[in-house]
């Protein structure tokens, strides 16, 4: 295989040639040289006015390329480079998307991930096609990413805001976006630790006890330091489009009568906090997201904002609403199938981890969690899918491996992009 490759580059798109050239070194091994005459090169894009496709493949030999934009002419190059990389052909035709949204999902709130790796790991997103990396920062056993306003809320190792805000800049000249993930008013043993008086309370046959991961939502000195939280992580990622609130697994949804606080209207109360923070993000200039397991549970109703959209991850217990009750309500949903697509550190709560093969042979978009197909009439509906890394047992293996180990399902997941 030769190490030099010839590119030429219409001059209509304003795209970092010495970038371009940085990441088919990285990625593929090869050094690009630019040629000013498309007949000299090996590699050829160039501008076309059809905005139906992010990028059409006019030809193989040599591989012409065209699109009608940046954005979608460095989509192009790196599907070149995808195509040289695993010794696929590329296949001719225009490149229309199945889906818009193709997000991988990091729990960084609790296995810590060098800055190295985050920048690896969008230059293999970018390689393979997917858009956004959605961070989540927030979980029981820590905070992932710096606090100036709460010091003492910080892991032993977190990314610090400026390289988070480098990761931002970063993420954006490789036409990916960032979804910050701070998820309440559950998963807050961490943020907790600090105030045992904001838990909510439990009934038990010992008494009263407190919930270690749950926030009493009915408790406005609480709710008022969770705002002022979101605000500083707003802040830090303005300009993002999407904000993730969490608002899964906070209690058990279908007995609020043993927490007294909610023991009168607690779903209404649980939901109206929840709203409360969809609208605060909103407000911000954020699209708010929340997961699915909590809301229309047993076909009850919900007043649980539209403004908000769903990530759509599990039904593993029954009582929790379809997609199909979502999708009827008019919610937009992004499949975050876990029978398919959700890479769990350790193999933790009964997970295997899951293969390629299964992914690019079994799953679909419109397949999601516990075998949920939806229909023709509501796929418009469906705004992206999510391959996620859940650090459970965050020892149970070294960045390295989970490099290694995601390229393999990215490629696969891959296969799905595109119709």
């Amino acid at each position: 295989m030769a190490s030099e490759l010839s590119i030429f580059l219409d001059a209509a798109f304003c795209l970092s040639g010495k970038q371009i050239s940085e990441l088919y070194e990285r990625l593929l091994g090869k050094k690009v040289r630019f040629v000013s005459d498309g007949e000299e090169a090996e590699v050829v894009m160039k501008r076309s006015l059809e905005s139906s496709a992010v990028f059409s493949v006019e030809s193989i030999e040599p591989l012409v390329l065209s699109a009608d934009d940046e954005n979608g002419a460095f989509q192009g190059l790196m599907y070149a480079v995808r195509s040289l990389r695993l010794g696929k052909k590329c296949e001719r035709g225009s490149k229309i998307p199945k889906i818009s949204e193709r997000i991988i999902m990091l729990d960084i709130g609790r296995k810590y991930f060098t800055p190295n790796f985050l920048r690896r790991l969008l230059e293999e997103m970018a390689l393979f096609g997917c858009n956004y990396l959605q961070l989540h920062f927030s979980e029981d056993t820590g905070l992932g990413i710096e606090s100036k306003k709460y010091p003492e809320l910080n892991s032993k190792k977190t990314l610090s805001q400026k390289e988070v805000r480098k990761l931002i800049e970063y993420a954006a000249a490789l036409s990916i976006e960032i979804i910050p993930d701070l998820d309440t008013p559950g998963h807050m043993t961490h943020i907790l630790k600090e105030h045992p008086e904001w838990r909510l309370k439990e009934l038990t046959s010992q008494g009263e006890t407190s919930v270690s991961s749950a926030l009493d939502v009915t408790n406005e000195e609480a709710v008022a330091f969770i705002f002022s939280l979101y605000q500083e992580y707003m802040a830090l990622f303005a300009g993002c489009r999407y904000f993730h609130i969490g608002a899964d697994e906070f209690a058990d949804f279908d007995h609020f009568q043993r927490y007294p606080a909610l023991a009168d209207q607690g779903q209404e109360k649980f939901e109206e906090y929840v709203n409360s923070v969809a609208a605060l993000v909103r407000q911000a200039g954020f699209i708010p997201r929340v997961w699915n397991d909590a809301f229309f549970r047993k076909n009850r109703t919900s007043t649980l904002s539209k403004e908000l959209e769903i990530t759509y991850w599990t039904r593993w217990q029954k009582e929790m609403a379809p997609v199909q009750t979502f999708l009827n309500e008019g919610y937009s949903v992004i499949n975050f199938n876990d029978n398919y697509l959700y890479y769990v550190l350790g193999e933790n709560a009964g997970y295997s981890y899951p293969t390629a093969q299964k992914i690019k042979e079994e799953w679909q978009p419109d397949l999601f969690a516990s075998e949920q197909r939806v229909q023709t009439d509501h796929q418009g509906q469906i705004k992206g899918a999510a391959l996620a890394i859940w650090c459970d047992k965050p020892k149970a293996k070294e960045e390295e491996m989970i490099f290694l180990e995601i390229v393999k399902l990215m490629a696969a997941f891959s296969e799905h992009f595109y119709q």
